[in-house]
This record gives structure tokens, sequence and C-alpha cells, in this order.
């Protein structure tokens, strides 16, 4: 069973200042939640509150019900492992040493004799890369794999609820991707509750589901990424401006900050005049879109769903897009507002993108525009196999032949004609 943990009323304070102050909030057993908030909000203490490392002046810590305070050392040990940020080594252990010391909650009765522990020590060493280290002093470890060690140690106490604090630091972007991936496979296969303190915002949103916000010792947001990471909330939490937007490649939630808070394609989108509207999205037309914005065209696109890498390409550069509910014909409104930005154009272009009878009045949009004097390009290849309206697709496209289209095979030569035309 997966451990619920519920925290209420939770305040501590140290020489009358309020480090945490009435935190509330409850996790269902195998939630994977990343802890933000900036230097001195109270994360690491949250994180030592819970695993009672520190005793809070109010309020109550439950495990599955229970109240922390009535756990025994080796019962809490069996439900929650800690990563702390200081993984340093007193004494002068082995790396398999202080691994081991993991199983120590496990030592009891008849029970060290039921359990194979060399055997979990083992996986542990090697999930966490740690193995060909085993027999080194733990002193001698630089802090990357010291923070892999303590992990493996953590891992071997097979914990239902797994507190991490700052688990990134010190480690390269290798690492760091690879701890994560662990965690991550972790809560999936065995259903373990992860609270991480995470410094990385756009880290964070690539594995974490749900995010609990502090700011002066409160909980500011807690939710989703697109319920957190909001540009008042960050402002509120971190004081600088952020620009939130979706990264054009996996669609996660992405923050940017500073004093001008726009993302690179933002900023190199400035100045530029409308020039190109682009048909439809899909892994189709993100190699176009890309390439005409690499080359310096400013762009529209549309219509796509929300889901679509068009869009988010789009939404992250700031480009203006028409979206479009996902497996959903497109409407008069819809049909209305693609033409118009079709009409604010220099050039139409079309992906080599497949048609429905959804998607076919896209095509007849852009015969309205054509037959208005907007330019257009087409790439024609293999157009027959693409058509699902049972031939009115490559009707359409017969007719673009007759009125001047232009026909290509590839994006160089999107470029070409677009270059050529100037």
């Amino acid at each position: 069973m997966s451990l619920n943990l519920k925290v209420h009323g939770l305040s501590i304070e140290y020489d009358s200042a309020a480090i945490l102050d009435g935190i509330n909030f409850e996790l269902q057993g195998g939630e994977m939640v990343a802890l933000l908030g900036p230097n001195g909000a109270g994360k690491s203490t949250l994180l030592r509150c819970i695993s009672k490392a520190l005793e809070p002046t109010k309020g109550t810590v439950f495990f599955n019900g229970r109240e922390a305070g009535s756990l025994t050392a080796g019962e809490l040990a069996r439900q929650l492992a800690v990563v702390p940020q200081d993984t340093g080594v007193d004494f002068d252990f082995t790396v398999e040493e202080v691994i081991r010391m993991g199983r120590f909650p496990y030592y009891k009765g008849s029970r060290k004799n039921k359990i194979n522990h060399e055997a979990i020590v083992h996986t542990a060493m090697e999930i966490t890369g740690i193995l060909p280290l085993r027999h080194r002093s733990a002193a001698t470890l630089s802090g990357g794999e010291r923070q892999r060690m303590v992990f493996a140690r953590a891992l071997c106490q097979e914990p239902e609820l797994l507190l991490l604090d700052e688990p990134t630091a010190n480690l390269d972007i290798g690492y760091q991707w690879e701890l994560l991936d662990i965690v991550q496979r972790l809560n999936r296969e065995k259903g373990v509750t992860v609270i991480a303190a995470i410094h990385d915002l756009n880290l964070a949103t690539l594995f974490f589901r749900q995010f609990i916000l502090l700011a002066d010792g409160k909980v500011l947001a807690f939710g989703s990424a697109d319920e957190v990471l909001t540009e008042e909330n960050i402002l509120a939490s971190y004081g600088v401006q952020a620009s939130i937007f979706r990264h054009p490649l996996h669609g996660r939630l992405q923050v940017s900050v500073g004093k001008d808070s726009m993302s690179p394609l933002q900023k190199k989108g400035r100045g530029r005049e409308k020039r190109v509207h682009v048909i439809g999205g899909g892994q189709e037309a993100l190699p176009v879109l890309e390439a005409l914005w690499e080359k310096g065209y400013s762009l529209s696109l549309g219509p796509v769903s929300r889901e679509d890498s068009g869009y988010n390409f789009a939404h992250f550069s700031d480009i203006p897009v028409i979206e479009n509910p996902p497996f959903s014909s497109i409407s008069d409104e819809t049909y209305q507002e693609h033409l118009k930005l079709m009409h604010e154009s220099k050039w139409i272009v079309l992906p080599p993108i497949s048609f429905g009878e959804g998607n076919l009045r896209n095509l007849e949009a852009m015969a309205d525009a054509i037959a208005q004097g907007i330019p257009g390009i087409v790439f024609g290849d293999k157009v027959e196999e693409r058509d699902f309206t049972g031939g009115k697709a490559v009707g359409i496209l017969e007719r673009f032949k007759e009125q001047g289209v232009l026909f290509v095979n590839n994006t160089e030569e999107v470029l070409d004609c677009l270059k050529n035309n100037e």
C-alpha cells in the first residue's frame, strides 16, 4: 500500500521568527510532488519536520492516519527515507557499508534470515551507478558520488515515502536526469510517494505531476504545473518577473525569468513583419515552422489542437495560432479566423499533412485566400496517399496548380521560393 501523508497546521519558529506558518496539505499514496520556493521559504525545514528530524512548534504530520509522534524510529524508517542536502560522511566507511545501513530497519528478529539483504543492496548500487565504487572509502567520494551513494542507501530502505532535499545538487545534467528518472520509475512501478525540494523549475516540470510552492513559510499554491507555475505566483514567491511558455518539443511548461523574461525564440521574433501563414500542424508542419522561423520570417499557424507540437512551438515563440478542439471539424468561426490570418499574410504554406473530412475546410479556406490574390506554396509529394476524402483534397490541389500555386518537395524548396519571390 502506498503511504498517505497529511500535514495539518504545521508551524515552526526560530527565535520567535516563523519559518513555517500553518502548512496544510494532503497527499494520496503514489503522488510525485515537487516542493518549490526561494531560498529561505522553508522547503528543507518542512521536509525535516515530515521526517521527524525537527519537532514542529505546532501542527501534526500523519502517516496513513497515524500521528508521526506515535511511530517508533524503526517503524518510521521502514515507511520513509530521506536524501538530505548535506551528504557528508563522518566515519571512514566504505561505500557499500554506508549503503547497507539502509537495511538496518529490517535487521530484527527472524526477519533478517528471510530477506536477501545483499541482493537489495547490490540492486540499489546498480540502479544508482555507484556499484564500481563499492569498495572505495566514502570519505574520498566527490559531491556527486556521495549524492548517489546516499540515494542508494535510501533505496535500500524500500520506503513508501521518499523525501529528497535538492537531490540534483552536485550532479551534472546527465546524472540529474538519471536520478530523477529512477525516482519517477519508483513512483510509477512501486507506488512510492515522492516529495522533492527542487530549485530548477524547468527540470521539475519534466518529472513531477504535482507542485507545492512555498513563500514566506506558507503554501502559496498547490496543484498541477498549470495551476502553480503562473507569472503571478512566480512573482509572489521569488520576487521576479517571469514568462511561462510551453516547450516546442515536449510541451511541458517552462519558466524564463529576468528583467526581460521573453523566451529566446520570442526575442528572436522581435521586429518581424508578418509574412507567412502555415496551415495545420503535427510533425509534418514542425520542421517547416522551425526552418521559416530560423530564416527570420514572421509566422502564423492554424488551425491546430492545443496538444499539437505546432501549437507548442507557436505558444513558445509568441506566434499567432488558431486553436481547434482535437478530432473536431473546422467550425464556421474557426474558418473565418483562419481566413483572417491568411489575408494578413504575404504567403501561405501548406505542409505535407494528411487530409480528411475534418480538416478539408482548411484547403477550402486556402482556396478562398488564393482567389483573393494571396500566393501559396504546397508540398505536393504523394498527395494521393495523404488524401482520405475520396479525392476531394486532390481536386482542390489540382485547381491550385491552375491558379499558379507553387508546388515543392521539401522545406529547402519552400525557402528558395520565398527568397526568389521577395
